[in-house]
């Protein structure tokens, strides 16, 4: 990995309470421009649930989305499946963003670190981290999770993949090679974090293993999003890779942005930053029951 010369990738590395989420234009452009999640990841966790339930409910009384956002990624989507729904997230802004967005009435958002839930012991039927668990001190968010979580509960982590492949265009080859180009230039120039890696290799480090024995993990659900060219670039460029890069080298990064949207724009044949193309995201999964019997 080449490192850029005013970044050091190793303080990056250890610098784990770094807060990236929290400048109120990140919170607002998270809302904007952040895609949902696809119903099939909600409807495994669910699945997952009911596959051991000791009642025959196809509705349960609690969930708690952790690192939530805004809310309409992954927590509103909970809603239809619970009784009651709170998302936490540690910054005030993102929260801030959800408590103004439209959702259920059955949903609620708190300020709250993953590691420390403002919940009571063993209330909680389903406890999901989507595409934050890699922020998270994991030691510590398991201990609190087999704290809150009901016997027979499950956690549900699950991140979109770190790359992005077109979708049905004639020119998918040479538009992956511009995606391609774009995911990897803030890795190779050093500009990811411990986190970031971690996302990189789809949850596949040992901290991530849940630790309970009926655990599963689903790999490559497909998550098709149909974007503007705007709504791409946006969300690209509001992940926390990209934006280190732009704020350590702000003349180099604007330069080559404007060199990869004019190619980007060229290979879909437009000159509109409102045309749409649709793009994948495969989600991974790792799902995890706590005993119905203390161990």
């Amino acid at each position: 990995m080449s490192v850029a010369s005013s970044h050091n990738h190793d303080s990056l590395q250890k610098n784990t309470t770094e807060r990236y989420f929290e400048d109120k234009l990140v919170a607002q452009n998270y809302a904007i421009y952040r895609p949902p999640y696809p119903d099939s990841v909600f409807i495994a966790s669910v699945n997952f649930l009911n596959s051991n339930a000791t009642n025959e409910a196809n509705k349960f009384p609690f969930a708690v989305d952790v690192g939530c956002g805004t809310g309409h990624q992954s927590t509103v989507p909970l809603a239809k499946y619970f009784d009651s729904v709170l998302g936490v997230d540690i910054s005030k802004e993102q929260i801030s963003e959800a408590e103004k967005s439209k959702h259920p009435e059955n949903v609620n958002f708190k300020v709250s670190a993953g590691e420390s839930l403002p919940v009571e012991d063993e209330t909680v039927s389903l406890l999901q981290a989507a595409t934050a668990a890699h922020w998270m001190n994991l030691d510590k968010f398991y201990k609190e999770a087999d704290r809150v979580l009901t016997p027979g509960g499950v956690i549900a982590l699950f991140s979109y993949s770190s790359g992005f492949q077109t979708l049905d265009h004639h020119h998918s080859a040479e538009i992956n090679a511009i995606l391609e180009e774009m995911e990897d230039r803030p890795y190779k120039r050093g500009f990811y974090a411990a986190g970031n890696c971690k996302l990189k290799r789809r949850y596949t480090d040992n901290c991530f293993l849940i630790p309970y024995t009926d655990t599963v993990r689903l790999n490559n659900i497909p998550q098709p999003v149909t974007a503007t060219v705007e709504g791409f670039l946006g969300f690209y460029s509001n992940q926390s890779p990209f934006r280190r890069m732009k704020e350590a080298e702000p003349d180099l990064t604007a330069k080559w942005m404007e060199d990869v949207t004019t190619r980007l724009l060229n290979t879909l044949e437009t000159t509109g930053m409102s045309s749409e193309f649709t793009y994948n995201l495969e989600v991974h999964m790792l799902l995890g029951r706590k005993p119905h019997q203390p161990k």
